[in-house]
């Protein structure tokens, strides 16, 4: 009895089953890459919203420990920069108070190869203003935070806490004065925002930019 010889592929097979492969390829990867972009959104804001409870939680325990602060002090204690528009900005970073932030939100410690995160700042109520002008808070208001900015790598999206939630959009853009926007220049909410007329104080608490606060505001505001 004679063996049957084993058939391999056509030319013409191989072409379709090469079609069809491509053609899975190019409806599957986009998907994939999808799912990938997807999962790594919410590693970036799950990392953000853990930060922005770690800094409230530090911030709440902080005004506990010291009691009343004066008008015009910082909840926390740092390198006043008397920038933009003479507000009290803090920069905290190095310090062992944005360490416990960081340790505090579970984000694994920082590498050279890897910074993590790249930038994170966050702005309590304060009523430091130019001379002449006064703004008027509670002493809640001085340990709560309003504001937040998180940016978990140097390549990954810009994320913004405000009115209460997070999101892309970016709050005050450099060049536009419309009352949809956030804040004012002054740092000041703006009218129809709840906490409308509220100062901000910020506190840099994770800055791997390379820049100080002048060229930080200006990168800021420039983002879409």
């Amino acid at each position: 009895m004679r063996k049957k010889k084993n058939k391999g592929f056509t030319l013409v097979e191989l072409i379709v089953i090469i079609v069809i492969l491509a053609i899975l390829s190019a409806l599957l990867i986009p998907t994939l890459l999808g799912y990938i972009d997807a999962a790594r959104t919410r590693k970036y804001i799950g990392n953000a919203k853990n930060c922005l409870d770690a800094a409230q939680a530090m911030f709440s325990q902080q005004y506990g420990l010291n009691g009343d602060v004066p008008v015009g002090t910082p909840v926390v204690s740092g390198t006043l920069y008397m920038g933009i528009k003479h507000n009290a900005d803090v920069d905290i970073t190095g310090s062992q108070f944005a360490s416990d932030i960081i340790q505090l939100a579970g984000i694994s410690p920082d590498t050279e190869a890897d910074k993590v995160p790249y930038c994170f700042m966050v702005a309590v109520g304060s009523n430091a203003a130019p001379e002449g002008h006064t703004y008027t808070v509670t002493e809640a208001d001085k340990y709560t935070i309003y504001y937040a900015f998180y940016k978990e790598t140097a390549d990954s999206e810009e994320w913004y806490y405000y009115n209460g939630e997070w999101t892309t959009t970016n709050p005050r853009p450099n060049g536009v004065n419309s009352n949809k926007y956030f804040m004012n220049d002054y740092n000041i909410i703006k009218p129809g925002f709840p906490h409308e007329g509220l100062r901000l104080q910020y506190y840099l608490i994770s800055n791997h930019t390379g820049m100080n606060f002048d060229k930080l505001w200006t990168w800021m505001r420039n983002m879409k």
